[in-house]
């Protein structure tokens, strides 16, 4: 029996020092780093200049990736459904389809990933900068918490951008799906938007927005931890921006579908 305890805590003790264990730890840390952040929300009303701040270069570095990313998609969409749908006779539901697509999915998603990619790399960079340049320490020392000052005006600033980003992905997406409809599909622009106004209902519309704020969430918690966690110097820093892209993008989609999971077992 020694014999098997004594080979069982060594089994645990190589697993805890493996991939899988660190990444476990990793995991548990960002889980700690959140309940800080979650903590610290409150006293974002103190900084409300720099969560505009914030919410402004965010959202403005951001825009032209969304925007030509759901455009170029929903583009792609009308002309892929269109060949399917007219062996059916079916053309007219492309304005009903693309509608859909774009305000429960497509927009929320692509926005999430743009988002990931530009304004994940853009937060892990700044503040990883200000840990290995010792500003976060400096500001230890005059008493102020980086997590209070740095990391919730960040966080907040990115869940508020996620909604007015999406909302015009959404807009520019369905105008690019029924200008390739239109161009390429041989639809009649009236009928696309009647399909429009008799297929989409309310519903589309609160599942589409409800998406938005938890990816601006994930992305905003996971690009600060990687950040505030930096170590290493510049080669730190490259790891820390691959990590919070890779992690961010596997978050939205993650988030998404059990979002979707949770809306259609509520509502259908």
């Amino acid at each position: 029996m020694a014999q098997i305890g004594l080979g069982w805590r060594k089994l645990v003790s190589q697993v805890q020092r493996g991939p899988v264990g660190q990444q476990l730890e990793e995991f548990f840390s960002w889980i700690s780093f959140s309940f800080r952040v979650f903590r610290a929300m409150p006293y974002v009303v103190r900084y409300p200049g720099e969560t505009m701040h914030q919410m402004y270069i965010l959202g403005n570095q951001a825009l032209p990736l969304v925007l030509l990313a759901a455009s170029f998609i929903s583009m792609v969409m009308a002309l892929e459904w269109g060949v399917k749908l007219e062996p059916f006779g079916a053309k007219l539901m492309l304005g009903r389809i693309i509608s859909i697509s774009v305000i429960r999915e497509i927009g929320p998603i692509i926005t999430g990933l743009m988002v990931a990619g530009r304004t994940g790399a853009k937060i892990v960079s700044e503040i990883g900068n200000m840990v290995l340049s010792e500003q976060v320490d400096a500001m230890r020392a005059f008493g102020i918490d980086p997590i209070k000052r740095l990391i919730v005006p960040r966080v907040v600033a990115s869940i508020l951008v996620m909604a007015p980003l999406t909302v015009v992905a959404d807009a520019l997406g369905i105008i690019a799906g029924w200008f390739s409809a239109v161009m390429w599909v041989d639809i009649d622009s009236q009928f696309f938007w009647l399909a429009i106004r008799d297929g989409l209902i309310p519903k589309d519309i609160y599942i589409g927005l409800i998406k938005p704020p938890f990816f601006g969430l994930m992305v905003g918690l996971i690009s600060a931890y990687f950040g505030y966690r930096i170590r290493g110097g510049a080669e730190g820093l490259g790891r820390a921006a691959t990590l919070t892209v890779m992690f961010s993008s596997l978050s939205v989609l993650f988030t998404d579908f059990i979002l979707t999971k949770i809306v259609l077992s509520l509502y259908g």
